[in-house]
Parts: C-alpha cells; structure tokens; sequence
C-alpha cells in the first residue's frame, strides 16, 4: 500500500540535526554551505559544490512549479504555460520585499494554512463524506476495484485507468506492504531527498540561522512533522482516489493530480478551492525558500568571493534582489519549456537522484569526517554523477531499447541510476580520501567571516564545545532511532499481514488520522507558545507607548549612570550636543533666508 505521493524526506530531516549541530560547532560564522567547501578544500571544490548546489535548487523548483502549474490547470482552466510563468511571480514579490525573514514568517503562516487543510481532508474521507466516511467503506471499495474479477473495459473502467489486480503486489492488493513497485520507489525517494536536503543550501541556512540549544529538537520534530503530510495525504487523498475508482490514468497521476481529483469528488468546488489554497501556500512557501537560498550562494560565494570581496551589507542586500528577480524569471521559462517537452512532476522526481545523488556524502564528510579530502570529494562528485546518468540511460536501452521521457521514469532504470550515483560519488570520495587524507581540524572554516557584526541576543553558553557535543549525541540517538523505526521496523511489522485485513487496515487509517491531527497541533501550537512573550511585546508596542517609554528611561538611567561615573564622557556628550543645535540654528536660519 504504497502511494507515489509519498515523500520520505522526513528521515533526510532527522538526520540532517547532526549536520545542523555540527556546523554550529566548526562553521559558525558561515553563510551557505559552499562558504565552507571552499574553506575546507579550495577553488576547485567550490565551483563543483556551487554546480551541485545551483542544480539541486533549480531541479526542486522546476518540480514545485511542474507540480503547481498542472494542478492549476487542471481545477481552474488556466493555460498550463500561463501557470508556469505567473506561480513564481507571487513568491518573487514578497521574498523580494523580506528576504530570509519573510520566508521564516511565511514557512510558519503557510503550515499551519497546508496543516489545517490536510487534517479537513482526512476526517472527510474516513468520517465524514458520504462516498466513503470510513475506513471500512474504504476497505471495502479498495478490495473491488483491484479484484481479478473486475471488467477492465468502458463504461466501468477508462482507457489507461488503474483497473483489476495490481503486477508486482501481494495478491495484485492495493493493501499490502508486500509490493515490488513499492520497495523500488521507496528506496529512489529516499536516495533523491539525501539530495534534496543534504545538497540543498536552503537547509543550510536554516540550521546557520537557528540557535544552538533548540536546533537538533527542531529537526528531530521537524521530521516527524512534516512525515504526516506525505503519510495522511498518501492514506487518504491517495487511496480516497482509488477507492472512488477516479479514471485517472498513470500520466495524470505522476503530473501530481491524484490529490486535486479527489477533492473535486468529494466536495465539488469548495473542495477545488481549498486544494487550491493548500497548494499556493506549499509552493510559494518552499518557493521562496529556493530563491532565498539561490541568493545567498550568488551574493556570498560568487560576489562577495570573486567579485568584491570588501562588498558592504547593503551592497549584499542589492545583489540578493536582482538574483531574486532574475532566478525567478529563469524559472518560470524553465517550467514552461519543461511542460512543452512533456517533462512531468513525476519524472522530474524520479530523476533528481541520478544527477544530485553523488554530491550527498561528500558534503556529509565535509562536516564529520577530517580524513575527507579535496581530491576525493571532486572526484566522487563528478564521477558518481556521470555513473549515474551513463548507468540509467543504460539501462533504459537495454531494458526498452529506446530512451525517451516515457521509458527513462520507469522503475528499473531510476532505481539503477539512483543507486549508483549515490553509492559510487561516496564510495570513491572516502576511497581517495583513505589513501591520501586531508587529516583536517577545521580551523579555517572557523575563521570564515561575516559581514556585518552578530546583532543576534543569543548567549554565548549555547556554543559552547560540551553543550554543543551534549546536542549532537542526542540527535544522533534519537535521530537514527526514529529512522530504524520509519525505514525498517514499521515496514517489517506491517509484512506478515500479507493482505491487510479490515480491522488491520482500519488500525492503519487511524494511525494516519492521529499523526496527521498532532503534527497540525504542534505545528501550529508550539511556534505561537515559545513566542508569545514576544507577540505580547510587539502587540503592546502596537496599541500602547508604555513599553517605548519604560525602554527609554532606563536607556536614560543607564547614560547618567556612565556620565557620572565618567565626567569626561559627560563633558564629550555636552560638547557633541552643543555642535548639533549648533548646526540645527544655522540650517533653520540659512531655510527662513531662502524663504525670504
């Protein structure tokens, strides 16, 4: 019972606190992740991690806008390559307007709006919809349609519409764990996410930005979180689909349009609106996040590193928003010329793996391993990835004895292309790195420097060695925990039910309920607890003066404290003030001349 829907990029999250942990401890004034490849391991280094870096946020962008401008089409009539250009033109504007901040403020306002969504559909289909309205009824229906005994032909079934026993599930189940297609997939989409994460300097950022003592919590809840969204929108938009024997065909579904049909099916228009909703909220959120972070590599590692090196903040800032602009136009024409070539959301997510695969151990050891070297990295990067692509078109020939955009996204090939990429650019880094180490101690990453001076109120405490060391441990024990229980306990319990029985299945749709119904909470919950002593501050600042001016008597209390302490600091503080309402006479007399 696996849906194609499905994203395991919680576990990549899960793990991904060591490295959030670790560059607290030896980059802490780094910018992007590229700044430290190129601290680390030289020039060469970092064009190649800048490659792979650009490549990832260009890939997950293209998949975002494929996805949304299909979905778009499909519930409003818009042109499709009209969707493609206007969805980033949104996002431009306020990451323009906000930078890094706007994307934190929008990521928490756009959850709790996709939360909110996500837990409506899922009470729908198994309590409150009069097609399905429970998870027997979806069981029920889920058992029919893939029947042997099922006629397979119009009126009953469409043409290229899922129909009949499922090849290469347990008793052609839709409810069964026991499912070859199921295990290939799984294993391209947790490969692909490594990229996707682990290569995407947008997670980079956001671990630079976070403070050491809540960082590898956050990621730890941040991955169980965020698993509800692929796990309840899977058990039950993904499977409300099937068991409303929608007529679907494959290529609609790996254009991300299974979700939008449901919806329509189960609540008409209002359904179309808030899947609309759902969906401008997840692109525009994880949008910006991919503009912010395109930025950031061209002002700090291409500008500040190449071109002015002595660039100002203001001069960063200038650059960070014609880089918006210009990365979002790109993209909307890229997304256009991808729908015209037939590439689908499907594909595209397939194939990510295959072209950013190698990159993920490498940068892994940059941060956690001293022997990796400069050559061993280069090398495993580059070769991994063209193994990768050679081993999938390969494949693909030998297999179908044709490459094109159908036979390339099918199963075997992505999988044998995946798995080399990411095993072969790892193997071949540590390989080159055992023979000939680097031995290194992270002492110029540690001396990277900011732009402008630390402005943040975070206590010096929280970085240091044995706090930091106390919080990477615990991420690591509770962080590979919960990835044996998500990758290999939970599935493995789920194998001896072969074909899930009602009362098992009705077990699993629970689980999905409940997960997906906390995670909402904590979601939406524990941001607004851990900041209400600040929502109160600014909300007091907005409807009254009493804070402003307590704030101000004791900035007043503190200078007469340093002037008597200090007669000469209070004699420099006089003089000053007496050259300022100097200059103020002689500007206000040389204004009232000119009027006259």
């Amino acid at each position: 019972m696996v849906d194609k829907g499905t994203d395991l990029q919680d576990v990549q999250v899960l793990l991904f606190g060591v490295m959030a942990i670790e560059i607290k401890r030896k980059a802490p004034s780094a910018h992007t992740i590229c700044e430290i490849v190129l601290a680390r391991w030289g020039f060469t280094a970092h064009m190649v991690f800048l490659f792979f870096c650009f490549m990832t946020n260009i890939i997950v962008t293209a998949m975002l806008l494929l996805g949304g401008s299909a979905v778009v089409e499909a519930l409003t009539g818009m042109n499709l390559y009209a969707a493609s250009f206007l969805i980033p033109l949104g996002v431009i504007v306020y990451t323009l307007a906000g930078g890094l901040k706007a994307t934190f403020l929008a990521s928490y306002i756009h959850s709790v709006v996709v939360h909110v969504v996500l837990v409506v559909f899922v009470f729908l289909v198994y309590g409150a919809s009069k097609d399905l309205g429970s998870p027997q009824d979806v069981y029920r229906k889920l058992t029919e349609i893939s029947s042997s005994s099922r006629v397979c032909s119009s009126p009953i079934s469409h043409s290229n519409q899922a129909c009949g026993t499922v090849d290469g599930n347990h008793g052609g189940s839709y409810l069964t764990m026991l499912s070859s297609g199921g295990l290939v997939f799984g294993i391209i989409n947790i490969i692909g996410n490594f990229g996707t994460v682990f290569v995407d300097n947008g997670y980079w950022m956001s671990a630079i930005a976070a403070r050491p003592t809540s960082t590898h919590k956050g990621y730890l809840l941040g991955g169980l979180v965020w698993f509800a969204v692929p796990f309840s929108l899977a058990t039950s938009l993904g499977l409300g689909a099937l068991a409303l024997d929608l007529p679907l065909t494959a290529a609609e579904a790996g254009r991300g349009l299974v979700p939008p049909a449901t919806a329509v099916a189960l609540m008409g228009k209002f359904g179309a609106v808030l899947l609309l909703t759902m969906l401008f909220m997840a692109v525009t959120s994880a949008g910006s996040a991919k503009l912010v972070a395109v930025s950031t590599l061209v002002t700090y590692d291409v500008y500040r590193t190449y071109i002015n090196p002595k660039a100002s903040g203001k001069q960063i800032l200038r650059v960070s928003r014609w880089v918006v602009l210009t990365f979002g136009m790109f993209m909307g024409v890229l997304a256009v010329v991808l729908n015209v070539a037939g590439v689908s959301l499907g594909w595209m997510y397939l194939a990510m793996g295959v072209f950013i695969g190698s990159a993920v151990m490498p940068v892994a050891f940059l941060l956690v391993w001293s022997k990796a070297s400069a050559k061993g990295a280069i090398t495993g990067c580059i070769v991994g990835c063209l193994s990768g692509i050679t081993t999938w078109l390969s494949v693909t020939k030998i297999q179908y004895g044709r490459v094109d955009l159908d036979t390339t996204g099918r199963n075997a090939p992505m999988l044998a292309g995946n798995l080399v990429s990411i095993l072969v650019g790892g193997g071949v880094c540590a390989a080159i790195s055992m023979f000939n180490p680097q031995n290194y101690n992270w002492d110029t990453t540690r001396h990277i420097t900011m732009v402008e001076l630390d402005t943040s109120d975070v206590p010096e405490d929280e970085f240091k060695e044995e706090n930091l060391k106390h919080a990477r441990w615990w991420i690591i024990k509770w962080g590979l925990l919960f990835t044996v229980i998500i990758l290999i306990i939970w599935p493995l319990l789920s194998l001896p039910a072969k074909v899930f029985s009602e009362g098992y299945f009705t077990f699993w749709a629970i689980v999905a309920i409940v997960w997906g119904t906390v995670a909402s909470v904590v979601i939406i919950v524990l941001p607004l607890y851990e900041s209400w002593d600040t929502i109160i501050l600014v909300l007091n600042g907005m409807f009254t003066d009493d804070i402003m001016l307590d704030k101000l008597d004791t900035i007043d209390l503190k200078l007469q404290a340093i002037m008597k302490a200090d007669p000469e600091a209070e004699r420099l503080f006089l003089l000053e003030k007496g050259e300022k309402e100097g200059k103020k006479s002689e500007h206000s007399a040389a204004k009232e001349i000119d009027e006259l």
